[in-house]
């Protein structure tokens, strides 16, 4: 056993020597347990747990993973047995656990006592670590965490990847991530990648061709999920441009190989041998020893500085040696200090890493986003709104549809005016991205309404009074003219509706069909049948039933929600299905894109009024358009963030296996409406509540 995990031992050993009789189970399963489990066989430890619950009910290191219900009944205490960085989080998440809760320090775990959004990151600029790059003649930085990030919220959700990847075509003795951290409990504490696989090929006994696959596809995995940080890599460049002695200094087992071609890909010129890596030179940054070499051999007398990530590795180590140290947060750590602070906890499954590592990438790309801020994140521009706010629960969605129709052999997703005019261009985009094999065959977008639908579908006068007698706002002047074109219509005290439609129910039933003949005509080139599925976000399947009826068809409806309940009457005439609700919220209350989903029927609008009929060319006849419509190059650039998360999680995630999280999707999305986000006017401007239908009135979300 390595002395340091050895000490580990004897350091927990000492603090829960108290609880050596007691049943324990250890809250993780990476390279702390893996260090603790064989050297703790006087210690009572009966079950592990980790955040992912898809993960309960596998033995990893000889111990189940349990839930917390059955930790209640099997254990006297549960030990947070991660790093630091990760106590309070997890406390958060299992607190409401019957039993005692320990930090692996010893401490019992409780609620961490500080003020909500106190932001420890309010005093860094961006500024000042230019300034004092340019006071220095020795400029070094982090690599990982500094000048790039990893488009996941912990450096080991990889190595979860690349188990997920390799699952299904070998058939593993123990996991990827089992045999990984009993392999690095062999190897001195500088270890390098090749080293590491080496002792795995001793421990497994897989063919060394095996393991090279598998290592060269962690090699590519690290590679594609690197994202640069575009302000520090201003300050490398400018650092280089300037003339300075530059070093990336990093504790890591990657190969130099590793960090030229990254820098490659970015046109940066770098030489190899001021890239100092801790498995090359046997010694470290966090335990000093490289920060002393680094001193005396690079520095010298002259003014040196660190710009690091990690408080005690990158400032505290590298100051012991007259090195001017200046910390740059990790996106972890600024979202845990952040007004979504409270989403870290929610994080649990591959698909919400690999979510919220995208958001976070993007969200905190510039390390002094939270400069003279008290916290709370402010989104400024459409493209962010986009791809913070709107793209986890439209890409959930987008894959849902794939995966949905694929189970019942659609094929053709018909996406419906106007919600689907911007939706069908990201799903034909997310369809491209991935390529063959995963989506149905084709989609088209379908010129509809509530009005033109329930029109085209009247076939008597009980139909013509359902659909003139829905509610309206306005006048019945006004209720004639928005849907019969009729205008001059005069009012006459005590007149009831049906007695209006008996007067002008000449040109009535001349409009009516009209629109019904040019609409059936229309739908026949769209070629719809019993394979195709209408798409929408909501709610209770009107559009679906007339169009069904209209076309003589019997298709099915995909919805973000959808009252499923037998209380809709629809259910039982037609197939409906809800991607963000649970089995028991059959009306999606208890959903957060229900309860928020007015936002997104805002941005998800087309460049037109509400589609009144379609001509005898299949052109669309329109309302005029409104205050969405009229901001609709603002819904476009929202779109282009939109697309840009599309792109970047079929990038770096699709091949990986993941599976959904339809829940944390909807959880995020309240978030951000939910006030952990702040909106700029300029945002905001562009958001209006209007239903055509209903009325002739507008207003503005946000206000």
């Amino acid at each position: 056993m390595n002395e340091k995990y050895q000490t580990e031992i004897n350091e927990f050993m000492n603090r829960f020597r108290s609880h050596k009789e007691q049943r324990i189970v250890l809250y993780g399963i990476g390279r702390y347990t893996a260090t603790l489990v064989e050297g703790l066989k006087d210690f009572q430890i009966v079950g592990l747990m980790d955040k992912d619950p898809e993960r309960i009910g596998e033995f990893i290191f000889g111990l189940p993973i349990i839930d917390g219900k059955t930790a209640e009944k099997v254990a006297d205490i549960i030990v947070i047995n991660t790093s630091e960085t990760y106590w309070d989080v997890i406390y958060e998440r299992i607190k409401d656990i019957t039993i005692p809760i320990y930090y692996k320090n010893g401490k019992q775990a409780k609620t961490k006592s500080i003020q909500k959004y106190d932001n420890p990151f309010r005093n860094l600029s961006y500024d000042l670590v230019q300034n004092q790059i340019k006071a220095a003649d020795v400029v070094s930085f982090d690599f990982f965490d500094t000048l790039f990030v990893r488009e996941v919220c912990n450096p080991r959700d990889v190595f979860k990847f690349i188990e997920n990847s390799f699952r299904n075509e070998w058939n593993w003795e123990m996991s990827y991530t089992e045999l990984r951290s009993k392999a690095r409990e062999m190897l001195r504490p500088n270890y390098r990648l090749d080293e590491l696989y080496q002792q795995m090929q001793v421990i497994c006994g897989l063919p060394d061709m095996v393991l090279k696959k598998i290592k060269q596809k962690e090699l590519e995995l690290e590679c594609r999920l690197v994202r640069p940080r575009e302000k520090m890599l201003t300050c490398l460049q400018s650092a280089i441009a300037d003339g300075k002695e530059v070093y990336i200094v990093s504790d890591m087992y990657l190969p130099k190989s590793f960090y030229l071609d990254v820098l490659q890909e970015y046109k940066i010129e770098f030489p190899a041998d001021h890239i100092l890596l801790s498995n090359e030179m046997d010694m470290s940054k966090r335990d000093g020893k490289l920060w002393r070499d680094f001193a005396e051999k690079r520095v010298g007398s002259r003014k040196a500085i660190h710009i690091g990530d990690d408080p005690q590795a990158d400032i505290e180590e590298a100051e012991k040696y007259g090195i001017k140290a200046y910390r740059v947060p990790s996106t972890w750590d600024m979202l845990t200090v952040s007004s979504m602070q409270d989403l870290s906890a929610s994080i649990c499954s591959d698909y919400d890493t690999a979510v919220m590592g995208s958001v976070i990438s993007e969200l905190f790309n510039d390390p002094f986003r939270l400069y003279a801020s008290d916290g709370i994140i402010r989104i400024t521009n459409n493209y962010e709104m986009g791809y913070i706010v709107f793209a986890p629960v439209i890409t959930t969605f987008l894959i849902w549809l794939i995966q949905k129709s694929r189970q019942d052999h659609i094929r053709k997703l018909v996406f419906m005016s106007r919600d689907g005019y911007l939706l069908q261009q990201d799903f034909v985009y997310l369809c491209e991205l991935i390529g063959g094999g995963y989506s149905v065959s084709e989609s088209c977008y379908l010129g509809i309404s509530r009005q033109l639908a329930m029109l085209a579908a009247v076939e008597n006068e009980k139909d013509l009074f359902e659909y003139a007698s829905m509610p309206y706002s306005g006048s019945i002047s006004e209720l004639f003219e928005d849907r019969f074109e009729i205008y001059g219509v005069k009012e006459t005290p005590g007149k009831t509706l049906k007695e209006y439609l008996k007067d002008y129910r000449e040109e009535i039933e001349k409009y009516t069909a009209n629109i019904r003949r040019s609409y059936r005509q229309y739908l026949d080139s769209m070629q719809l049948d019993d394979q195709c599925a209408v798409v929408d976000l909501g709610f209770y399947g009107n559009n679906q039933k007339y169009l069904n009826k209209i076309a003589g068809t019997g298709m099915k409806g995909y919805y973000s929600n959808a009252n499923l309940s037998a209380q809709n009457p629809n259910t039982v005439i037609q197939k409906m299905e809800a991607c963000f609700q649970e089995e028991g919220d059959a009306t999606g209350e208890d959903s957060w894109v229900y309860k928020k989903q007015i936002y997104l029927e805002s941005f998800l609008t087309a460049p037109y009024g509400m589609v009144k009929a379609v001509d005898d060319k299949g052109a669309f006849v329109c309302a005029p358009k409104r205050n969405n419509q009229t901001h609709f190059s603002d819904k476009e650039e929202i779109n282009r963030g939109v697309k840009s998360f599309i792109r970047d999680y079929v990038r770096s995630f699709w091949d990986l296996n993941i599976c959904l999280n339809i829940k944390f999707a909807d959880n995020f999305y309240g978030h951000c409406f939910g006030g952990a986000l702040e909106f700029s006017d300029a945002v905001k401007s562009s958001f209006y509540n209007d239903n055509a239908m209903m009325n002739r009135l507008e207003s503005m979300l946000f206000y």
